[in-house]
C-alpha cells in the first residue's frame, strides 16, 4: 500500500513538473508573439513624396531666351502644350495651359526657376534641354540648347539662357554660367546689387538705335552708383554693390550717356526706334516721343540680392500704319534670393520750411545733415517702433520735439514749419512709394479693392500748406483746375500743417507726358470750402513740371529732348511768407522727391 501511494504521488509530481515546463514555454511564446505584434504594429509604409528631396538646389536657370519647355534626364517637366487651331468658338478651359509638377501655374518654364535637389542624379549631375513647341503659322526662330549642370553646394550658379538664333542677333550666346551671391548685406540695413551685360549687337536690317557697348548703373538723375558697376563690358558681369534700402529708379547708361529702356508693360514698351523713349498715342492721335526711357521704380528690401541684367528683348515700333515687334536691348531686375520682408527698419527725413535757419533732426543716436530752408536731408534709417524726435539748429537748439511711432516697411517726412504762434512745429508724414492710388470718388464704404491701381512708373504727387497767413490752399495746374478733382480733391482746401489722409495723392497718368502744349504749371489758390478755387495768390510764381525733372542734363548731353517730368513721388507745398518780398523769405513752391 505504500509502495502504491509513494507511485502515484511520484506520478503526480512528475505531472505538475511537466505543467510547469508547459506554462513556461506557453509564456515564452506568448511574449515572443505579442513583441512580434506589436513590432508590426510600429511598422508603416509611408508613401508621401519626400518633401525635402524636392528643396531648391544652388543651381538656377535664368530663361531670357524664347525656349518655355524643358526636358530633364530624359523626362518632360513642361506641358508642350500647343493651343487649338480650328476656327470658331474654342472653350477657355481648351486654351488654358495646364500645370504639371515642377510648374504648376502654367506647365512652363519661366524667367527663374531654381532646380529642385531631387533631378539630381547619383553623379551629383542633371542633363537638361530646353526646346519650345512649334506652332502653326508662327515662326520662333531658337536653337534647342542642351547642357548638364552639377549641383553646387558652396557656390551657387546662374545659368543664363539667351537669345541664341543667328537670324536675330550677331554673334549670338546660347548658355552662360554666372556665380551668383545668396550672403546677406555687411549691413542689415542695406541691399546688394549688380549688373550684367549680355547685350548683343542686333542684326544689320535692323531698324533699332545701336545701344551696345560697357554699360554704367546709375541713380534717376543720371548719377553713377560706384565705380564697381561703371562702364561694365558687354558679355561680362559686375561686382556687387551695397545700398541704403529704399524706393529708387535706378537707370543703366551707355558709354555716351544715353539710357538703356527697361523690359515692362507692353503700355511702356513702344518706343521711338531711334532713341529707345517711349512713344505716346495711338489711333486718331499721332505718335510723339515722349522723352522718356522707361525704368521702373522700385523698392528694394533690407536684406535683398538683385541683379540688373541687359539683354536683347522684343520691343514695339511703329511706322504710322503698323505695329512692329523687334529687337532691341532692354534690362530687367532680378531678385536674387527671395526678397525678406522687412519687419524691422524704417526711414525718415527732414523737411525745412522756416526761413533763416539751418536745423537737423536726431532719433535713437542718429542725425541728418544740416538741412536749409527749403530743402530736405537724406534718409536716416531706424528701427521701427516709438520714436523720440527732436530737431534743432545746427548750434543745438532745439526747435520742435514729437513722439510718435515709426512703422517698419514705412516711409516718413517730418516737417518743420512755424505756426500761427509764430512756434515752430513739426509734422511727421507717412509717404506712400508703393504706386499705389485710390481711383474713384468716395462712396459708401463698400468694398473699393477693385478701384486701386498700382503702377511701376507713377506720378504722384501730395500737396500741403505751410503758410500760416493762408487757411485754405488750393493747387491747380496752369488753366486753374485743381489736381485731383477725379480723386477726391486731394489738392483742394488744404488747411497749415494738416495732412490729407482720406486721399493724400494726385496720380497723373503717362499721358500728361504730351508735350505738345509744353509744360505744364503748379499754382495756389487762396480758396474757402465755398470758394473753389478761390483767389490767384500772384505773389507765389507758378512752378513748371520742369522742375520735376533732376537733371536736363542727362537729356541734353546726348541731343535729347528733355521730358516735362520724370516718375517719382513728390510732396510739393506752398511755404514761406505771403506778404514778405524777400527772396529768401517770400512765399514759393517746395518740391521734396522721396524717390530716388
Amino acid at each position: 500500500m505504500k509502495q502504491q501511494k509513494k507511485g502515484n504521488n511520484g506520478q503526480r509530481l512528475n505531472a505538475m513538473g511537466w505543467l510547469s515546463l508547459l506554462q513556461v514555454i506557453l509564456l515564452l511564446v506568448s511574449i515572443f508573439v505579442l513583441s512580434c505584434k506589436r513590432e508590426n504594429l510600429d511598422y508603416t509604409f509611408d508613401y508621401r513624396p519626400n518633401p525635402d528631396a524636392e528643396k531648391a538646389s544652388n543651381i538656377r536657370l535664368v530663361n531670357l531666351s524664347e525656349n518655355a519647355q524643358l526636358i530633364a534626364n530624359g523626362d518632360s517637366l513642361t506641358n508642350f502644350f500647343v493651343p487649338p487651331q480650328r476656327s470658331g468658338y474654342i472653350p477657355p478651359e481648351e486654351l488654358t495651359p495646364p500645370g504639371t509638377r515642377y510648374f504648376p501655374k502654367d506647365g512652363r518654364l519661366g524667367q527663374s526657376w531654381t532646380v529642385p535637389q531631387d533631378l539630381f542624379q547619383t553623379d551629383g549631375t542633371v542633363r537638361l534641354r530646353t526646346t519650345f513647341v512649334p506652332i502653326p503659322n508662327k515662326t520662333i526662330a531658337s536653337h534647342d540648347v542642351e547642357f548638364t549642370v552639377h549641383d553646387s553646394y558652396n557656390t551657387p550658379k546662374d545659368y543664363y539662357l539667351l537669345i541664341n538664333h543667328e537670324s536675330r542677333v550677331q554673334k549670338p550666346d546660347r548658355l552662360v554660367e554666372v556665380p551668383r551671391s545668396v550672403t546677406a548685406p555687411a549691413r542689415p540695413d542695406h541691399f546688394k546689387i549688380r549688373i550684367i551685360n549680355f547685350a548683343k549687337k542686333l542684326m544689320p536690317t535692323s531698324a533699332m538705335e545701336d545701344i551696345t557697348g560697357p554699360i554704367t548703373l546709375a541713380y534717376a538723375d543720371g548719377t553713377p552708383v560706384g565705380n564697381s558697376t561703371t562702364k561694365i563690358a558687354s558679355d561680362t558681369w559686375s561686382d556687387y554693390v551695397e545700398l541704403p534700402y529704399g524706393t529708387y529708379q535706378f537707370k543703366l547708361l551707355t558709354d555716351d550717356g544715353r539710357q538703356i529702356p527697361a523690359v515692362g508693360h507692353t503700355y511702356y514698351n513702344t518706343i521711338d526706334r531711334f532713341n529707345s523713349t517711349m512713344e505716346m498715342g495711338g489711333g486718331a492721335i499721332s505718335r510723339m516721343s515722349s522723352g522718356q526711357t522707361y525704368a521702373p521704380v522700385q523698392t528694394f528690401q533690407p536684406g535683398g540680392i538683385y541683379t540688373i541684367v541687359v539683354h536683347p528683348k522684343e520691343f514695339t515700333w511703329t511706322t504710322g500704319t503698323d505695329d512692329i515687334r523687334e529687337l532691341q536691348n532692354g534690362f530687367q531686375i532680378i531678385a536674387d534670393i527671395s526678397e525678406p520682408l522687412n519687419r524691422t527698419y524704417a526711414q525718415i527725413q527732414l523737411a525745412n520750411a522756416i526761413s533763416g535757419q539751418d536745423v537737423v533732426l536726431q532719433t535713437k543716436g542718429q542725425v541728418t545733415a544740416a538741412t536749409g530752408y527749403g530743402k530736405a536731408s537724406n534718409y536716416l534709417r531706424v528701427v521701427g517702433g516709438q520714436q523720440h524726435i527732436v530737431i534743432e539748429t545746427a548750434s543745438g537748439q532745439a526747435l520742435a520735439a514729437i513722439d510718435t511711432e515709426l512703422q517698419p516697411g514705412q516711409n516718413y517726412t517730418a516737417w518743420l514749419y512755424m505756426d500761427q504762434d509764430k512756434k515752430a512745429k513739426a509734422l511727421v508724414a507717412a509717404n506712400n512709394l508703393a504706386g499705389t492710388v485710390y481711383t474713384g470718388k468716395e462712396g459708401a464704404g463698400n468694398n473699393a479693392t477693385i478701384d486701386r491701381v498700382r503702377s511701376s512708373y507713377m506720378f504722384n504727387f501730395r500737396f500741403l500748406n505751410f503758410c500760416a497767413a493762408l487757411p485754405y490752399a488750393t493747387f491747380t495746374n496752369g488753366e486753374g483746375r485743381p489736381f485731383g478733382t477725379g480723386s477726391m480733391d486731394s489738392g483742394v482746401n488744404m488747411a497749415p500743417g494738416v495732412l490729407n489722409i482720406l486721399q493724400p495723392y494726385t496720380s497723373l497718368l503717362y499721358s500728361a507726358s504730351n508735350d505738345v502744349g509744353g509744360p505744364y504749371q503748379f499754382m495756389a489758390y487762396s480758396s474757402l470750402p465755398t470758394r473753389i478755387p478761390g483767389d490767384w495768390l500772384e505773389q507765389v510764381k507758378p512752378m513748371s513740371s520742369m522742375q520735376l525733372v533732376a537733371n536736363p542734363k542727362l537729356y541734353t548731353a546726348v541731343g535729347r529732348k528733355v521730358p516735362l517730368h520724370e516718375p517719382g513721388v513728390y510732396s510739393i507745398a506752398v511755404i514761406g511768407d505771403l506778404k514778405s518780398t524777400s527772396e529768401t523769405r517770400k512765399a514759393k513752391f517746395m518740391v521734396v522727391k522721396h524717390t530716388k
